[in-house]
């Protein structure tokens, strides 16, 4: 019984570290939203920088919000979704700690660290969804303003992030 709770655990630990990295890369890239007008001209939108292509030459520059141009719409979902990612980076790192601690010395652990990391699993769900959510969001924000903007590989780097975070929070709850 007490191998199959460690397996469990570390099976649990580690796709809630898959997770984790996928929400930091997620969160870093700035590719949340793009357009493209054909040739070989792409502006990109992350939730901390602004990349802009031209001719191959690429030119980033970080978000700074509130924005001069009164675009507050944009500026309240980067900030937010920017909030949220950053969260459930945190806390899908510290979950994947407890858990593969757990695993490891789960005789010399308080049972506490095992409720802990599966409340922290679901908490980290919610957070990503809400993140990706939000940072999805920019796309429509923008497809507004300008026109034929589409999610970035950031935004698909997030949902599948949120996919496994999914995952590893119901299988949490077969860990006794």
């Amino acid at each position: 019984m007490q191998s199959k709770t460690r397996l469990v655990s570390i099976i649990v630990g580690s796709s809630i570290a898959v997770a984790f990295i996928l929400y930091v890369v997620s969160n870093a890239l700035p590719e949340w939203s793009k357009i493209s007008d054909g040739s070989n001209n792409t502006s990109k939108f992350g939730l901390w920088q602004a990349c802009l292509s031209i001719i191959g030459v690429t030119v980033c520059s970080d978000i700074k919000c509130p924005e001069a141009d009164g675009n507050t719409s944009f500026c309240r979902k980067v900030l937010t979704g920017r909030a949220f990612m950053t969260l459930a980076c945190i806390l899908s790192g510290i979950c994947a700690i407890c858990l593969i601690v757990y695993a490891a010395v789960s005789d010399k652990v308080p049972n506490i660290v095992l409720i802990a990391s599966k409340v922290l699993a679901f908490i980290t769900l919610i957070m990503g969804i809400i993140g990706v959510g939000v940072g999805g969001s920019i796309s429509q924000t923008l497809n507004e303003t300008f026109g034929r903007y589409s999610l970035g590989a950031s935004a698909i780097v997030g949902i599948i992030a949120v996919i496994i975070n999914l995952g590893g929070a119901i299988a949490s709850l077969f860990i006794q």
